[in-house]
């Protein structure tokens, strides 16, 4: 058995999946700024389950349509892109609920050092998926340099 790595992972998949996941963040967000504290997690449920519905539906929509195709693949990272872009805004309302118990000292230097460690990756990562332009790797050199890296 071979899998088709471009058809499962390809670039139509990763847009399917960051097109719902930008909307579900926006949706997402606006149900948590303009709705009651406590219906929050039930008002998410529902748009979840909306957008999936509408992204299946979708899918099933461009089967009807001359020169686009119905795609399982699709609709999977459409639903996989709505539960990461919802995830931010219930993680999002969670810290914002329980501040006073929420360790925040602790997680704002724990995210400047896992910052810091990620552009030491992308400087020395051995097989570059970005390439940069002479003066942004320049800057770069310069961050890391001053960072202590």
């Amino acid at each position: 058995m071979e899998l088709d790595y471009e058809l499962i992972f390809g670039m139509d998949k990763q847009m399917h999946l960051v097109s719902y996941a930008v909307l579900s963040v926006i949706l997402g967000m606006v149900i948590v700024i303009f709705s009651n504290k406590h219906a929050v997690k039930k008002e998410n449920e529902l748009l979840m389950d909306t957008l999936v519905t509408f992204g299946i539906f979708e899918e099933y929509r461009q089967y009807l349509l001359p020169n686009r195709s119905a795609e399982l693949l699709d609709a999977t990272a459409n639903m996989i892109g709505v539960t990461i872009g919802l995830a931010i805004p219930m993680f999002i309302s969670y810290v914002f609920r329980n501040r006073h118990h929420f360790i925040s000292k602790r997680f704002a230097v724990y995210s400047l050092i896992l910052i810091t460690m990620f552009v030491g990756l992308l400087f020395l990562n051995e097989r570059p998926f970005v390439t940069f332009d002479g003066p942004i790797q320049e800057r770069l050199e310069n961050i890391v340099a001053l960072i202590g890296l």
